[in-house]
Formats: structure tokens, sequence, C-alpha cells
């Protein structure tokens, strides 16, 4: 009998793949683990999902190696991906690779160098029996050094080269050289300790402190600097640190430690605790703060379900400036106390700096942090701190819903309204927000939703029962919420009351608090400085030649740039269509604006410090808190910013919210443009008059003042919004009332596209009472990344399919069937379930 393991591999099959184990090699505890397995030319990271005693091993492989000295998965959390996988469609093996940081999935890089050159009649004769060979020959020649078999496959447009690179390899022609690569490391580094021999012997302590101050200065200096630290605090002396703090040399410790003073070792590095001292966001510890009755209420409401250690989904809904915080700092102290674990979710990376100082300052505990900006290093041992079971507080954006927690107690979903829970790519496309339900029900812990602005889908599950509702309709503190008024920019435009994008009445507010030295931001929910170009005498307008899209306009660097490829390009003057001398600036970007109000000030003689808060001036790391810091300290004046600026962000000093365009998503070709509309609109409002001692408030210009989402957040009143919002949903079958799903097909040729999208369609039990089935349709940009697509468009109805399962049955049965007879590799296909994608 031998020990045959059942791994899931980030391949998009829906099955797990056998393989043997190599004697010699531990056979207890393996589930869970990592394995580095054959695959082809190839050799991925895998993770062993079962094990069985078997005795055949026809045809079986060996793995390569066990990654993991104790499994990277809990069995609570094999159970929780293979869920997702079942639910979202796609394959369990990409469901674990997505759940664990970059850097945690090696493989094996083949590379290959020509080491016999053919004449050019055996190269002819290549080209006509192997055509395909003689390609990739070729490609190779070009090359002087090793070249990847993953560069060449992309090269080629193909998945696999194997059988061609096996044969050149037999005849000798090319020789493969074998690594692994991309797997995160331990980091380690040196470090410096006084041994306890000395350090527990006052008389040999004093010998030696005075021997070096009569003999070596900076010996003293760095042995006193490493015992106040050594004694002072249990954290470890850095070599490198050490050194630079004391203005020593390597020689030095050197000579310390031939003495036997001191010992150099070595140690592992966490990179997330750096000594890097920032200026914190938090202004005080809000844990001390005295409860509002509704907020007490709520807490108390949430502790009871706490104590009782079950699953329970509770839906808050508070208004901006209500103190949700302050609520979730109370009851992730509860559950810490209690020896459990809390999960914190919240959408933008931008959020984090001012919520993690705020944390600090509320909390004791340690708490880990994950983000997209984070090395693949610092996730990597954020990853292990986690599963190590060394903090018990987490805080990140939605990856972190697979952050290895044991023990849970809570999971908090901050924001639970924001689109950018929902991952659009790579697969799984899951929804971090409904994770945190399903995951809080397997965990059996408490899972609060949190928003001022509910997505419809959320309040329609609290007023039907499936949340608790907690409500709480005032601000803390004392403050008001802020008075908003609407500008209709078409009357002004008309009696010329504006000047470029900004009204008067808009630019008076801005002197003012500006010569006031209150804070302002300004929300413009496109970056660039213009939407495009476009030629006044022939109408010619640049677009990125990946993608059927305008290229958008980046004045500071005089490019245009496409945002969804990355495409860029030097901008031009004159037309290269007609040649006419000069091309006009169309639409409003976040640049464009803060040179016209700049420009603007400047001439009203108004000293004024503009920072502009998009993706364009925060690449950069930590760029983000140095920008947020310096508005809090009141050394930036104006905040011009794209949905970062919306929400999460608490400053008493903003008192004045300016909306340049309201109307940017409303006419979006999507179904849930009216409701991003309302809650961008009431999320960028609720950051003024934060403050019981500075009332705010908001400016909001439109041409549409009429729509009920602009008219719903100027009353401030989010019932009105959502009753006709809901009607709406409920009479053209939009979730809450159907699942709205996509299967995208995309290929580089068009006719491709069109072909297999019918074949698919017809596939489809597309007359089933449970679902409508649309298409196929051409989405609004469909050309993307040189690629041409094709939708259709499923809403499952959940009368006659409640939990969406005949549609999910019905789209693999013909998942199978197409990948069986018609599947090819020149056309990808995509499903995104729940989708949150545009038309």
């Amino acid at each position: 009998m031998r020990l045959h393991l059942h791994i899931a591999l980030p391949v998009p099959i829906d099955k797990n793949f056998t393989y043997l184990l190599p004697e010699g090699f531990e056979s207890d505890g393996l589930v869970g683990r990592r394995a580095l397995v054959p695959f082809g030319s190839r050799a991925i990271t895998g993770v062993i999902v079962s094990t069985e005693e078997n005795e055949n091993t026809e045809k079986l492989k060996y793995i390569i190696e066990i990654l993991d000295g104790q499994p990277a998965f809990s069995e609570k959390m094999l159970d929780f991906t293979k869920w997702i996988a079942d639910y979202y469609i796609c394959s369990w093996g990409e469901v674990l690779k997505a759940a664990l940081p970059q850097g945690m999935s090696p493989k094996r890089v083949v590379r290959i160098k020509v080491i016999k050159t053919l004449s050019d009649d055996e190269i002819l004769d290549l080209s006509m029996k192997a055509p395909k060979r003689a390609q990739l020959l070729a490609e190779i020649n070009e090359r002087d050094d090793f070249i990847s078999v993953n560069y060449l496959e992309k090269l080629l447009e193909t998945d696999s080269i194997t059988s061609q690179i096996s044969i050149l390899q037999e005849q000798g022609i090319i020789q493969c050289e074998y690594s692994i690569e991309g797997e995160a490391k331990i980091k380690k580094q040196k470090a410096l300790k006084i041994p306890d021999s000395i350090i527990n012997d006052e008389d040999i302590l004093q010998s030696i402190l005075y021997e070096l101050d009569k003999k070596s200065n900076k010996q003293s200096v760095l042995f006193s600097h490493i015992y106040l630290n050594q004694v002072d605090s249990d954290s470890q002396v850095l070599l490198s640190e050490a050194l630079t703090e004391t203005n020593t040399t390597i020689s030095i410790a050197n000579s310390l430690e031939k003495k036997n003073y001191i010992e150099i070792y070595e140690t592992e590095v966490d990179r997330n605790k750096t000594n890097t001292q920032h200026e914190s966001l938090g202004t005080r510890n809000e844990s001390l703060l005295e409860l509002t009755t509704e907020q007490q209420k709520a807490l108390d409401t949430i502790s009871d379900s706490l104590d009782k250690n079950k699953f329970k989904s509770f839906l808050l809904h508070g208004v901006t400036g209500s103190g949700k915080t302050l609520v979730y700092l109370h009851l992730i102290k509860q559950v810490v106390q209690s020896g459990k674990s809390a999960l914190i979710l919240v959408p933008e990376i931008a959020l984090t700096p001012q919520l993690i100082d705020r944390f600090k300052n509320a909390l004791e505990e340690n708490f880990a942090v994950l983000h997209s900006r984070m090395s693949d290093g610092e996730r990597f041992d954020a990853w292990r701190s986690i599963r190590n079971g060394e903090v018990k507080i987490i805080l990140g954006a939605r990856s972190a819903i697979f952050a290895p927690v044991e023990n849970l107690g809570i999971i908090i979903v901050d924001e639970e309204h924001e689109p950018s829970y929902k991952q659009t790519s790579p697969t799984p496309r899951y929804n971090a927000r409904d994770l945190a339900v399903v995951r809080a029900s397997k965990e059996n812990c408490t899972v609060i939703l949190g928003s001022a602005t509910p997505s419809i889908e959320s309040m329609y599950n609290a007023r039907t029962g499936r949340y608790e509702l907690l409500e709480i309709i005032s601000r803390a503190d004392g403050a008001k919420l802020p008075e908003i008024n609407a500008v209709n920019t078409v009357e002004s435009r008309k009696h010329g009351q504006m000047i470029g994008s900004v009204s008067k009445i808009l630019l008076d507010e801005i002197s003012s608090r500006v010569i006031k030295k209150e804070g302002v931001i300004l929300f413009q929910n496109r970056r660039g400085y213009a939407a495009f170009l476009e030629c006044p005498d022939c109408g010619f307008i640049p677009v990125c030649k990946n993608c059927d899209v305008s290229l958008t306009y980046h004045k500071s660097k005089n490019q245009l740039r496409c945002h969804y490829c990355g495409f860029s390009m030097p901008s031009t003057v004159s037309c290269p269509s007609c040649g006419y001398s000069e091309l006009n600036e169309v639409g409003h970007g976040t640049q464009r604006i803060e040179d016209e109000l700049s420009s603007y000030l400047t001439g009203c003689d108004i000293p004024t410090v503009i920072e502009r808060m998009d993706l364009d001036t925060t690449a950069k790391k930590g760029s983000h808190r140095k920008m947020l810091t310096k508005f809090s300290n009141g050394e930036t004046d104006i905040l011009i910013g794209t949905q970062m600026v919306a929400k999460g962000l608490d400053f008493a000093r903003v008192t004045l919210v300016g909306v340049i365009n309201a109307d940017l998503q409303l006419y979006q070709p999507d179904f849930r443009a009216t409701e991003r509309t309302y809650q961008l609109l009431t999320q960028v409002a609720g950051r003024a008059g934060r403050s019981s001692e500075l009332p705010g408030s908001v400016i909001i210009q439109t041409a549409h003042p009429q729509s009920h989402a602009v008219y719903s957040a100027r009353i401030a009143s989010y019932s009105n919004f959502y009753v006709e919002e809901l009607n709406h949903r409920r009479n053209a079958l939009y979730p809450p009332f159907a699942r709205f799903s996509i299967i995208e097909f995309s290929s580089k040729n068009e006719d491709m596209v069109k072909e297999h999208v019918f074949k698919f369609l017809y596939l489809l039990p597309f007359k089933a009472p449970f679902w409508k089935v649309l298409g196929p349709v051409q989405p609004t940009i469909y050309k993307l990344r040189n690629d041409f697509r094709r939708m259709l468009i499923i809403k499952s109805l959940k009368e006659q399919d409640k939990n969406g399962a005949k549609m999910r049955k019905a789209i693999k049965t013909a998942l199978e069937d197409y990948r069986r007879n018609y599947a090819k590799q020149s056309v990808k296909l995509i499903i995104d379930i729940d989708s949150y994608s545009g038309i």
C-alpha cells in the first residue's frame, strides 16, 4: 500500500490531482500543507486536501517537496475555501492560491538555451515538417542566453510547449536548466546581545564598563547601547540599527565579540516591525470616550451575541460620524479579553493609516495588517504571525478574509457597501463582504456589517430577518450632520456663475475656509487632467491602441494614458488626423481641478497649499500617510481626490466638502450606478462637520438635482433612497430579487469570440423557469487589452432558486460540455457570479 496525496492545484480544472509520497517523507499531518509537484514541464505549488492508502501506483508521479513544517490551512479553512470554489465556479486550487500571500506559491522555472546550431537546410526541413517547433527554435535563437518557458508560452500565445521542448532536447539541439523561484523566505539579520553571565553579575559588568571607558570610547558606547536596550526592553538589538544609532562600525562589534563581551547571532526579523516613527493620525484614545445612548444599545446587543458563542449577523447602520468605530473598539476589546481573535475588513488601503493609528491609541494588543501595498515579504511575515497565534487582531483589505486566524470571535466589515470588496480579477471573483458572513457561520462567531449607506442587498437582508438591524441616527460628540446644498451647474453656467469646473458659490466657500485655516475636501471621481482630447475641426479623439476607450490626458507629464491597460504615449499639440493646430481638453480630472483652483486662489491673493490624492499621487509606499498627516496638521489646506477621500477619513478641522461633478457615476451602464452615486455623495459629505465646535457644510454640483440619488443625499435620507431604489430593482428583477452573474468570452479574434459565446449559449437551458439568460451582448468597452469581448448575462430568480444552486448546476454542466467539446486556448472564458461589473 502506498500513500496517495490528493492535491488541489491552481489551474482552471475542477478536480484534484493524485501524487505519490516518496519514501522517507513524513506521512503524518499532511492535509493542509503545501507541496511542490511536477505538472507537465513545470513544477507548481498545490495544497494537500486529503490522503488515502492505495495499492495502485500506475502512471502516478511523485511529489518533489513538502513545503511546510505545519499545515498552511486548517480543516475549517479548507472547508471554507472549498465552499468558495463551489459557489464561484472555479477550481479549489485557484482559491487556495488566492488565500496565500504572494511568495507562498513557488514554482520550478525551466530555462532553455540553444546548444546546437542548425544549417539553413535543416531549418527549412524543420519548418516543413514541424512548423510549431521551428517557430519555437527561432524565438530561442534570437537570445544569447537562457530564456524561460513561461516567457515563450506568452510569446507564442500557447499554454504548453512541453512536447516540442522534449523533442528538441532529445535531439541535442537545446539544453534545459531547472530552478525553483518565487518562494517567500523568513528574513534573518544579525543581532547583538550581552551574555547572561555578564548581565547577571554586577561586578563583572562594572569591570567591563570601567575597562572600555578607559581604553575604547567607541566600544564603550556600543556596549552601553546594547546593555540599555537589552535591559529596558525585550526587543532584539539588530546589528545594523545599533551601528547606525551609535555611529560605530562592524569592526567595533567584532572587537567586543572577540573579548566575549557580546555575542553576534542571526535572528528572525518581522519585516512589519520597523523602528520607523510616524506622527499618529489618531488624536486620542477613543475607547475612553463616553458612549451615546444609541452606541451603548448597539454595543449591548452585539455583546450579548458574543457571550453566546454562536453565529449571528448584524447590520450596523450608523450615519457618518455616529461613532461606529468606537462600538467596534469596545467589541474587539471584549473579544480579545475572552481569548479569541478579531478580524476587521476595510475597503480601501487609504483608510488603513488613520484606522491603524486609532486602533493603536485605543487597544493595547499588537495587531497584524494585510493589504496589497505591502511587499511580498511583509505579507508573508504578517501571515506567519497570524497563523502562529502571535496576534489576536487582524486589519486588512478584502484578501484578509483568508487570514489564517484561529478561534475567531468576531468579523467586522467596515463600509460594507463598498464595491472594492468584490474581486474582479483574477479568479476567484469573490465578494469579501459575503464571504465574511459565510466564514462567520463556519467559525460559529459574530459578524458585523457596518455602513452609513448600506447596500440595497444588505438592508433588504436586514429588513427580511436574515441580519439583525441596529441603527445609530445621531452623530457622536454632539456634532451635527452638515448642511448640504446643491448647485445646478446647467443654470449656473447659463448665468456665468461657473469658473471652469467650479461654481462661484463653491469658490467663495473655499476661499472663506482657507482664510480661516479650516480644512476643505473636494471630491472628483476622475483622475488625470481631462477625460480626453478632441480635435474641434474633425472630431478626432486619441484612443488606446489596446482598448476601445479614449486616452485620459495627464497634463503634469504631458501624457495620454489608458486607465485600463496602462498604455501611455506623449500628448500631441496638433491633430494627427487633420493637422489642426490645437486639441480641446474635454472634461475635468483631479489634476485640472487642482490647476484651476490654484490659479484662482493665487489670483485672489489667498496663499493655499493643495494636495491631490488619487492613484497617480499615491503609488509610492507611505504616500497615503504623508498626505493625511499634512492635512491633519493643517499644513495642507485643500485635499482634492477621487473616492479615496470619500470615506473613512475623520478630521475635526474639515468644515467644507465640495463635490465637483455628482453626475460622473450617475448614468453609467450599470444597474448599481444610482446606488453608487448616492453612497459616494453621502459618504464624502460625511467628512464635514465631525466636531461639535466646527459645523460643516457640503456643496454638491450637479446637472441633475432632481435625481433621487442626489435628492436623497441632499436631504440625508437613506430611507427615501432605499424605498425608491428597491421598487426599481423589484420591477427590473435585479438584486436583491435575483442573482446577477456574467459569463464573458474574450479573444484576439473577434469572430472566434462570437462563435464561442453562441456555442456556450446553446449548452444552457435558457428557457428554464429559475433564470433569465440575456445576450450575447457586446459590452460598452468591447475591446480590452487587445481582446474582443462578448457576454452572457444571467439573472437567477430567487423565488425559483433561493440559494442559486440550480443556476450553478446548469452553468457547471454547460461548462463541462464546453470544455470537452469546444474550448480553445485562444478563447478565454470568465464566470463572474454575483457580478459587480457594468455592461
